[in-house]
């Protein structure tokens, strides 16, 4: 490319990540998990804006090409009314096997899953409420999908406090762009981004 990597565009980093690997798309699965009737509109404003907000940002860079390989992937499915985390990293986990199937083994990968991989986006009922009249300005939840439940005897302190197991905090709902699915491309940065729900809230 002729430029240092870190002086690169958010947008030339996802042009070099594509085309040094076998990745065909990027993007994050985001899956909706309150169907009230209600927040039907809020829902779709949502989408609307993720989608409307990252392609004009992308038209508008060094890289636009970039937008030919971009997945939102919005997951609707009326199963998922109040799915826990557990249920939704099965269900996760089993669509990335299928994924990457016979160019890497995403449970035991050789170095990093990649941000694909790695994270999905829950929007539960508390998140869609948060975007009613104005989807930029809310939260959303995002999830480590590989991390397990402590066993009993080690999901507490010597306090009989629950050890946080980190694997999900809310976000502010207008991160879903390119710049911070770069940064979770390293999963370290995870651990230097985190905060703690309930109250803890994601912001860049």
């Amino acid at each position: 490319m002729g430029m240092d990597y870190y002086d690169l565009s958010d947008e030339r980093k996802i042009q070099w990540m594509l085309s040094g690997s076998s990745e065909e798309k990027w993007g994050w699965v985001i899956y909706r998990c309150s169907y009230k009737p209600e927040l039907q509109s809020t829902w779709e404003s949502y989408k609307d804006y993720v989608e409307k907000k990252t392609r004009k940002q992308i038209a508008e860079s060094d890289a636009p090409d970039i937008a030919d390989k971009l997945d939102w992937a919005f997951v609707e499915d009326p199963e998922l009314e109040g799915a826990l985390l557990d249920e939704l990293k099965r269900r996760f986990r089993a669509w990335a096997r299928s994924e990457v199937k016979g160019r890497f083994d995403v449970d035991n990968p050789p170095y990093v899953r990649g941000s694909r991989y790695e994270y999905f986006i829950q929007v539960d009922e508390a998140a869609l409420r948060s975007l009613v009249g104005n989807p930029s300005n809310g939260h959303v939840n995002i999830v480590r999908a590989w991390v397990d439940p402590l066993p009993p005897d080690e999901a507490t302190d010597e306090f009989g406090d629950a050890i946080d197991i980190e694997d999900w905090m809310k976000m502010k709902s207008d991160m879903i762009v390119p710049y911070w699915y770069l940064v979770l491309d390293n999963p370290e940065e995870w651990y230097v981004e985190y905060c703690p729900p309930p109250d803890g809230l994601c912001v860049y």
